[in-house]
């Protein structure tokens, strides 16, 4: 195996989280507007914000929603928290292959640190930078570069994979590979998914096994 360093993004990447999120923010929409959101309406908002996803609702009273929102989410995200199906296999499998693993994420570290323990997922990690780690979060490449420093890892011999634009961005900006992840919630949407493959990823996984059968055929010419 010729990649020496695999960083991962975390939420629709390694992490299921979208239930989380979309229970959270019914949430905060039920109590400050009374509305009762389509749960289908939710999946177009993946990778957006929760300000983002809020302030369409109730801009004027945004602040109390996003306080109701990481009260609920925090409350309850442990019991909807999991890694996706295959990630544990495919992680031991790159580890096993002598192979570091780093996380680049805009999660804040307080809810991070706590889901890694949530999903399993801790020790498999060597570096992770959570969202408020870094002045610059991504698309800006300090997250990737601070992984790569930690892990004493060569750009050109890593690869960045993740659900949204901004992580190929972030990973192009740093001079790695990069790879997008479409089995998590940005599957459940053509606008996203097309999005992310305009930035013309080097790979496109459908699953977290493609990521392995990729590497057999992977060329780094």
């Amino acid at each position: 195996m010729d990649f020496e360093c695999f960083i991962f993004d975390f939420d629709g990447t390694l992490a299921c989280s979208e239930r989380a999120y979309r229970e959270a923010f019914l949430h905060s929409i039920k109590l400050h507007t009374r509305l009762d959101v389509d749960e289908m309406e939710m999946s177009g908002f993946w990778n957006m914000t929760p300000h983002e996803v809020l302030s369409r609702y109730n801009e004027a009273r945004i602040d109390e929603m996003i306080l109701s929102f990481e009260e609920h989410y925090y409350a309850n995200h442990h019991h909807h928290l999991a890694a996706y199906e295959g990630i544990v296999e495919m992680l031991d499998h790159l580890i096993g292959g002598g192979s570091r693993i780093g996380i680049v994420s805009l999660k804040p570290r307080r809810a991070g640190e706590i889901e890694l323990d949530i999903t399993g997922l801790r020790e498999k990690i060597i570096s992770a930078v959570w969202g408020d780690d870094v002045e610059r979060p991504k698309p800006e490449p300090d997250g990737v570069l601070r992984v790569l420093k930690t892990l004493d890892a060569d750009p050109r011999h890593t690869l960045v994979i993740g659900d949204s634009p901004s992580d190929i961005i972030m990973g192009r900006r740093a001079g790695t590979w990069t790879a997008a992840a479409l089995w998590g919630g940005v599957s459940a949407a053509s606008t996203l998914r097309e999005r992310l493959l305009e930035h013309q990823p080097d790979l496109a996984l459908a699953s977290p096994d493609d990521l392995l059968r990729a590497l057999e055929r992977f060329s780094f010419e």
